[in-house]
């Protein structure tokens, strides 16, 4: 009688428990399909879908070619709108630098770009040019409308143009702004012998011999600190031993 007393009341017991688990269950339940209709009706709402794509920044790069990566991708309603899908590919557009992408509630959205700074002009062997940005990266020809650009030459003879040009992208793209500005041409028929003609601030010009890309900082600083010496080549093709003449 003891033992089945006991058992009993040890059922009575955990019973109140059973019954308030699945009371906390059934509640969380209906309260997830509260949140999902909910998400479900503010995705059709009217007042939710997108009505204007607006578009920031464009300069030289065709706002045009913006809208036709953005547009597809907004239709439809805000909260739903890939605004990391739409960066990236806007991202990849010759002159984008950099892009942001945001909703502009409740029915809009905005794509906000930075362009590349074009430094240069290219011109090769066949006599055709392109601009090109603090990149490196060659530029849709409007980029250079107004601007003063240091002219790049691929010097005649060269048996590897595309390679002479990527250099010299690179060099003026690597060198500090403080030193492109004094920059007047620059020229090259390999990878690795790069040089420009440089202003001085009293006047005149000295021949800067740069070599290939490598170690851009450390040949800065050895042209700056030899730019008071006499002669009018400075040779850092090896920055470890420079030359002048």
């Amino acid at each position: 009688m003891v033992q089945a007393a006991g058992r009993f009341r040890e059922l009575v017991a955990g019973r109140p428990w059973r019954r308030r688990r699945r009371a906390i269950l059934a509640g969380t339940a209906i309260a997830a399909l509260v949140v999902v209709a909910a998400l479900v009706t503010a995705i059709f709402l009217p007042a939710l879908q997108v009505h204007e794509v607006a578009v920031d920044g464009t300069g030289y790069v065709e706002e045009a070619e913006v809208r036709t990566i953005a547009a597809p991708r907004a239709d439809g309603s805000v909260l739903l709108v890939p605004t990391g899908e739409i960066a990236e590919e806007v991202g990849a557009l010759p002159g984008v630098a950099s892009v942001d992408v945001e909703r502009i509630w409740p029915d809009g959205v905005r794509v906000s770009i930075t362009e590349t700074t074009p430094i240069a002009v290219l011109t090769g062997l066949d006599g055709t040019s392109v601009v090109v940005g603090e990149d490196g990266q060659q530029l849709p020809a409007a980029a250079g409308e107004g601007e003063t650009l240091v002219p790049l030459a691929v010097s005649s003879g060269s048996t590897d143009p595309e390679g002479a040009a990527a250099a010299m992208s690179e060099v003026l793209a690597e060198m500090p702004a403080s030193l492109r500005g004094a920059v007047r041409e620059v020229s090259a028929s390999t990878t690795s012998d790069v040089s420009f003609e440089l202003a001085l601030e009293g006047g005149g010009t000295t021949t800067v011999v740069w070599g290939d890309a490598r170690d851009a900082e450390l040949k800065t600083e050895v042209v700056q600190a030899l730019l008071g010496q006499p002669g009018s080549v400075i040779d850092v093709s090896s920055p470890v031993a420079p030359v002048t003449r």
